[in-house]
């Protein structure tokens, strides 16, 4: 089984500049339920933030998503304390 799948964003899980569909939130769902996911693109956060985590399950932990932005320069992971996800974390 694989462990970390990586997708560019627009053109590959969305047309560009579009959100997430309904059937590409799906399939995000289940892969974030059983294995490590990054999504890269070129745009910046606010990209990110309007065409997949908004359309994300609220009720779904995105600690096994990793957000790449501008091209992959910075990197963006959930920050965790006690197990509950605050806010996003620019590690890189």
């Amino acid at each position: 089984m694989n462990k970390l799948f990586i997708f560019d964003l627009d053109g590959t899980l969305s047309v560009s500049k579009a959100t997430i569909d309904d059937e590409m939130e799906g399939h995000m769902s289940k892969l974030l339920g059983i294995a490590q996911v990054a999504t890269i693109s070129g745009g910046d956060w606010p990209q990110f933030e309007k065409q997949v985590l908004a359309h994300l399950p609220k009720n779904q932990s995105p600690k096994k998503l990793s957000i790449l932005p501008t091209c992959g320069t910075k990197f963006y992971q959930p920050g965790f304390h006690l197990k509950i996800i605050e806010q996003w974390q620019l590690v890189r």
